[in-house]
């Protein structure tokens, strides 16, 4: 055996028996060993770029996994068809589905391909050998399908079988939150309506704020922006949009004791004196009435044009 093939061996062992042009350069050949090698029936072509060792045993998954590797570029299983790999019950005949990102022209004949701007905000897991949507992404995915009894369930099961927890939902609203973007609104009534059975940090808050302010289509306020007057440091801002001076202040539980309380009520004076407007939000008010947030913050935006 040579050097060559002994390389593309190891690769399709950890790849269902399958190898690309891209393990065969990586190796040190080139379009011609890999074509020669297919018209001796050593192996034989299952997608574009994409060859099966002949022999080897064949699956639903091998094909899936084909379909993946012959994408230009990112690509992973997604939607139902990443529950099914995840084991979530319900999700036995899922058809393939995987996710590539927009502009990525991929078509299959009983596939079915999803464009997507924000492929890269999620990690990419191996299930089995064949790239995943992680489990928080995936059943964001899952929420512009199913109603919100079925998410819920999906999203207890996952994290009994400890897939996925409330911190990490709360980072997958995060980094996806856009307006109009499929699941965001479902996932988030999800995560509200269930998530106080955990203590939830400010941080938490503040970037689920963000989320719920881009979802609704208002610009995303800067992250803990500090403010100076001169060379005095005033404050830090939860969130804050300085080209308007608009302060938005997340509390969680803390900010109720006493002393807490004292030192924001002097540092809220502070910034209301050099112009600023200071919104309060609870993290209560989060979960119990998040659309009254939107309206204040849009209200303020509205009052308040840039300096």
């Amino acid at each position: 055996m040579s050097e060559l093939d002994h390389e593309l061996a190891l690769t399709a062992e950890q790849q269902l028996a399958l190898v690309t042009l891209d393990d065969v350069r990586r190796a040190g050949g080139g379009r011609d060993h890999l074509y020669d090698r297919a018209r001796a029936g050593r192996i034989e072509r299952v997608a574009p770029t994409v060859y099966r060792v002949r022999g080897a045993p064949r699956s639903p998954d091998t094909q899936l996994l084909a379909n993946v590797l012959s994408a230009p570029g990112l690509a992973a299983v997604s939607h139902l068809a990443a529950a099914r790999r995840l084991k979530i019950p319900g999700y036995r005949d899922a058809p393939p589905e995987i996710t590539v990102p927009r502009g990525t022209r991929l078509r299959r004949s009983g596939l079915i391909v999803h464009e997507s701007t924000d492929l890269d905000r999620c990690k990419i897991v191996d299930v089995d050998g064949i790239p995943t949507t992680e489990t928080g992404r995936t059943l964001l995915d899952l929420a512009r399908f199913v109603g919100p009894r079925r998410l819920l369930r999906n999203i207890e099961w996952c994290r009994r079988q400890e897939l996925v927890d409330w911190p990490e939902l709360f980072d997958v609203l995060a980094a996806h939150a856009r307006r109009g973007r499929p699941g965001i609104r479902l996932l988030r009534e999800a995560i509200a309506a269930n998530s106080h059975r955990i203590e939830v940090a400010d941080t938490d808050v503040e970037l689920l704020v963000i989320a719920l302010l881009r979802e609704h289509g208002l610009p995303e306020p800067e992250l803990h922006h500090r403010v100076y007057q001169g060379d005095r440091f005033v404050a830090e801002l939860d969130l804050a949009y300085p080209a308007r001076k608009i302060a938005l202040e997340c509390d969680g539980d803390v900010h109720l004791l006493p002393e807490v309380r004292e030192r924001d009520l002097a540092r809220q004076n502070d910034l209301e004196l050099l112009g600023w407007l200071v919104l309060r939000f609870t993290s209560e008010r989060y979960w119990k009435r998040p659309t009254s947030i939107v309206s204040e913050v849009a209200a303020a935006i509205r009052q308040r044009p840039p300096t």
